[in-house]
């Protein structure tokens, strides 16, 4: 079988070649663009040089640029194809991935699709899009539409044009994504944005997040942290990778007890990055900290693919937080578990005082620091709650009885 060639652009460069040929995927890098002045690198995985990297490598980091489970399961039986071909999914739809990188068919160049081009929804197509999702995932297949995006739930990837929500055609960054309701849990809408709001109240980074109406269906809506609008109004896409990509741990194994990232590991690479000077010591702070949060909240779905590192030019950080969201009230509080375990324990119900200074042990805090961090957010978070809630509530827009619901959940 010859091999298949997918050209790799980031912002808008072209840097390399992703190949598939029996099964595997190798992607490598363009001479022209190692000699470039100050090339970017693709991933923590791929460093600059011009060697090809085989699929061990490759598959974990472009297979994260697609969705999870049962969406890419739809998304590849709508395309007609493998769930696990990802060169072929990638072919379909990887114009518009998150971070800054695109995928187009070997010598298409976006190049040719410099200007914005939108197409815009009235409310009745907004809402036969996005109740039909889970048959049509990301449009796949209409004409000038190759969105993906990551992540186990349905959603949309949009923009806002004068209000409005349009898809982006071609090669025009979006700016938002659009989530509907989870089907058969209660009020997820009001969930993720009720999590999201509150952890932006204790001080903790988060993108703006806004409940979004048609009609009478409500939708989550939140605006892209991996997109930056400049001084003339052009959206210009920022890189990302999540922590999955950036320990070559493929997307089905996110969770920790599948083989994912543990918090010792997502501790470690933030650690790597600022011991070789890439990212301010900081992030490690405000990592712990979301790993707090998650906890008190009761966040069972923090997984590796949840946490992101974001490269705005020369800086890296920690990405802002996103997909907070409480689990422990569609369930069982005392069974309910946790993405990644707190020292050895992965159900919120049995972690201790002892578990939390193991944890800090493990991950080279004192754990009086730790116990101090999780003090100061355990003696605010539910009357922050609280505070939130009967704002929100005093919004028809934004009110919803799930509010009390999760606060009664706290793990406080």
């Amino acid at each position: 079988m010859p091999t298949q060639i997918l050209d790799v652009y980031l912002h808008g460069n072209k840097i390399g070649k992703l190949s598939y040929q029996n099964g595997e995927l190798s992607f490598v890098y363009d001479a022209d663009y190692l000699g470039s002045e100050k090339p970017a690198k693709l991933s923590h995985v791929f460093p600059l040089n011009p060697e090809p990297f085989d699929n061990q490598t490759t598959e974990p980091f472009f297979s994260g640029l697609l969705p999870d489970d049962i969406v890419r399961r739809r998304l590849a039986r709508y395309l007609g194809v493998s769930e696990g071909n990802t060169f072929a999914l990638l072919r379909e739809v990887g114009g518009e991935c998150a971070g800054a990188v695109s995928v187009f068919v070997e010598g298409e160049s976006p190049a040719a699709f410099n200007e914005p081009e939108y197409k815009i929804l009235d409310e009745s197509d907004a809402k036969e899009i996005l109740s039909s999702l889970d048959r049509h995932p990301f449009l796949a297949g209409e004409e000038g539409v190759r969105l993906s995006g990551a992540g186990a739930q349905d959603k949309l990837i949009v923009s806002i044009v004068d209000g409005k929500l349009a898809i982006p055609l071609r090669n025009t960054p979006s700016t938002h994504i659009i989530k509907p309701p989870i089907k058969d849990l209660e009020d997820t809408v009001f969930n993720e944005f009720f999590c999201m709001k509150l952890a932006g109240d204790m001080g903790l980074p988060v993108p703006e997040v806004d409940v979004y109406w048609l009609g009478d269906q409500p939708y989550y809506l939140v605006k892209r942290y991996d997109r930056r609008v400049d001084e003339n109004e052009s959206v210009r896409r920022l890189h990302q990778e999540d922590f999955c990509q950036a320990l070559q741990i493929p997307p089905e194994q996110k969770y920790e007890n599948e083989g994912g990232p543990s918090l010792q590991s997502c501790f470690d690479l933030l650690e790597e990055r600022i011991a070789g000077g890439n990212m301010a010591g900081k992030n490690r702070l405000t990592f712990l900290q979301g790993v707090i949060f998650n906890y008190l909240v009761g966040n069972g779905d923090a997984h590796g693919k949840n946490f992101s590192l974001l490269y705005d030019q020369e800086v890296e950080s920690l990405a802002p937080f996103y997909d907070l969201m409480n689990t422990l009230v569609y369930g069982d509080a005392f069974k309910a578990k946790m993405a990644m375990k707190i020292a050895s324990k992965y159900k919120f119900r049995e972690v201790g005082q002892r578990h939390f200074d193991t944890f800090s042990e493990e991950n080279g805090f004192r754990p009086d620091y730790v116990q101090k961090q999780l003090n100061e957010q355990k003696s605010v978070i539910k009357d922050k709650a609280e505070s939130l809630a009967d704002l929100l509530n005093q919004d028809d827009k934004t009110k919803s009885s799930i509010y009390k619901k999760i606060i009664e959940t706290f793990n406080v």
